[in-house]
């Protein structure tokens, strides 16, 4: 029977029956976003079967002709029918961009590769990739909203998308090293900032969203997504910071970023982009010096930033004076040594992953992760810093900042997953992509 149909897999209504099924499924994700965050009246969220769908205003159930994706939001202006109380154009953007995907779903799986696979198997990488999609819808929406990654999508998601992997015939140690990676990473990344700044890196649920791309795409696969979604967001914050208004907070004008802020953050992001084509081009002449230029200008911006502390107090009596410079001791010189190495070594072991050296790789790792605890441990055994080394200044407010834009991250790595799961093949074929 599927060798019948395979001629029609090509043709517009294969196409529009794909695109039909992702509205359907977007009009469950839209049920899942909204139900599933946790609020005050259901702290561990609500179920998504029970009760049916209804209006938020006036509790009066939605009929299935209002129900139908895109089009009843439409007809209905974006209404209830019964009390005329708005509903989000979130609903609309949902149902159409999971229709979409699964559209390019149908193109990646069935037709990209009809020279490569049986029709059979063509078949499940649809389901698979449309899976990971609306995964990614609902995990990103759900992000855009409450800034939360919820372990209730994502711990599930890791061991099924490992076990979707291993249907596509990938290697039994393929999702284990890239969920391994995908956690790994930016938790030791958001640990060693921390280590060093005093201030909290990426959360634990970006960590795990990568747990879930990595279950499915591998260490390549984690990286491609880190690194596309870091750049995609770097761009976003510059135009944001580039936008952000002079807004007056508890009675204090927030200022502008200063110009040499605002140029060095568009410098850095630029030399991330032109550091990534030249590395994946294999121009190593040009990525090599572009992601020394970023790293220095994402310093300059850093050291160009005005803080709170910079403004002077609006009293009448000079302040007491405090000794706001605290040499480096030796144990605090330790610990930072220990964490630039615990990041050394975990740069070490990702690049041993994907160059396809597992033994060194593990050894790097170990090593990365010994020295990470050390230095957590001599972090946490520190004593708390004094009242007086402490901002005397906290109402003026900070002005905007890439370095402190509110951002959430999950949008932008699901999307550069979402564009990597595509492309990958592609991206193997036309890029020196390492491990590809």
């Amino acid at each position: 029977m599927l060798r019948d149909l395979e001629p029609l897999a090509t043709s517009w209504g294969a196409y529009a029956f794909a695109v039909f099924l992702g509205l359907l499924w977007g009009s469950f994700a839209n049920v899942c976003v909204y139900r599933w965050p946790p609020s005050d009246e259901f702290p561990k969220g609500r179920s998504v079967v029970a009760p049916g769908s209804h209006c938020f205003a006036c509790q009066a159930p939605i009929h299935w002709y209002d129900n139908v994706p895109l089009l009843s939001w439409l007809w209905l202006r974006g209404r209830c029918r019964s009390c005329k109380a708005p509903f989000s154009a979130r609903y609309l953007i949902v149902e159409a961009v999971t229709g979409l995907l699964f559209g390019l779903a149908w193109f990646a799986a069935i037709e990209a590769g009809a020279l490569a696979e049986p029709f059979d198997l063509r078949l499940a990488r649809f389901g698979i990739y449309a899976a990971f999609c609306f995964v990614m819808v609902v995990i990103s929406f759900i992000d855009l909203d409450h800034k939360l990654i919820l372990d209730k999508i994502t711990l599930p998601s890791i061991v099924i998308f490992y076990g979707l992997g291993l249907v596509l015939g990938r290697t039994w140690h393929h999702g284990l090293i890239g969920a391994a990676i995908g956690y790994g990473l930016p938790w030791s990344i958001g640990e060693i900032y921390w280590i060093l700044t005093d201030r909290e890196g990426l959360g634990l649920g970006d960590s795990k969203l990568l747990a879930v791309i990595g279950a499915l795409l591998g260490a390549t696969g984690v990286v491609a997504s880190l690194f596309g979604g870091a750049v995609v967001g770097a761009i976003v914050g510059v135009f944001v910071l580039l936008r952000a208004p002079d807004r007056p907070v508890d009675g204090a004008a927030a200022p502008r970023s200063p110009p040499l802020v605002i140029v060095c953050s568009v410098v850095a992001v630029a030399s991330v982009v032109v550091a990534s084509i030249g590395g994946l081009l294999g121009w190593f002449w040009l990525a090599l010096p572009s992601a020394a230029i970023s790293v220095f200008a994402l310093i300059g911006a850093r050291r160009f930033e005005p803080h709170a502390a910079e403004a002077e107090p609006d009293v009448e009596e000079p302040a007491p004076e405090v000794e706001t410079t605290r040499q480096v001791g030796g144990s605090e010189l330790a610990i930072r040594v220990l964490a630039i190495g615990a990041g050394a070594g975990v740069l070490f072991a990702v690049t041993g992953v994907l160059l396809g050296t597992l033994l060194g790789a593990a050894i790097a790792g170990g090593v990365g992760l010994a020295l990470l605890v050390v230095a957590r441990r001599l972090k946490a055994s520190q004593p708390e810093p004094a009242a007086a080394e402490l901002d005397p200044v906290d109402s003026q407010p900070d002005p905007p900042s890439l370095m402190r834009t509110e951002l959430p991250f999950g949008p932008f790595l699901a999307a550069a997953a979402v564009f990597y799961l595509f492309a990958e093949p592609w991206i193997v074929v036309n890029f020196r992509l390492p491990g590809g």
